[in-house]
């Protein structure tokens, strides 16, 4: 997930951002859902030893995250400025935060999301095609 999420900023780094948030983009249906599985994916493999990161399965996820933003008139400036924002990446923060706890979950807590990370990698969610057993 981390060679991911690198390679998501890499790509857009390549264009200068404009200085405004596109709140906007969360929006787009399938890029608020792709950051939001992308968001549970990195908070499961940051807390269990035993699930890393799907790479090439995150790569071509963040691709097709860009490509949605692309297609409903985001500029891949626009889109790197989004994903930069500190501002919006506290907002997924905080509703992946949410999220979990409303499982019974705690997202700080070593290791509590492993059980969740095994559940869903068996049930082949888009969340467990991101994570693989270590």
């Amino acid at each position: 997930m981390r060679l991911a999420t690198i390679t998501l900023f890499g790509m857009i780094m390549m264009c200068p951002a404009p200085g405004y948030s596109q709140s906007a983009l969360w929006d787009v249906e399938a890029v608020n859902k792709g950051l939001f599985n992308i968001g549970i994916a990195h908070g499961i493999r940051k807390n269990c030893d035993s699930i890393k990161a799907n790479t090439l399965v995150g790569i071509s996820y963040v691709w097709k995250i860009i490509g949605h933003a692309t297609d409903a008139g985001f500029t891949l400036k626009e889109t790197r400025e989004f994903i930069n924002n500190d501002t919006e990446k506290e907002v997924l923060r905080s509703r992946v935060k949410k999220y979990l706890v409303s499982l019974g979950l705690d997202p700080e807590k070593s290791n509590s999301l492993c059980n969740l990370g095994k559940e869903e990698i068996v049930n082949k969610s888009q969340t467990g095609k991101l994570l693989r057993m270590n």
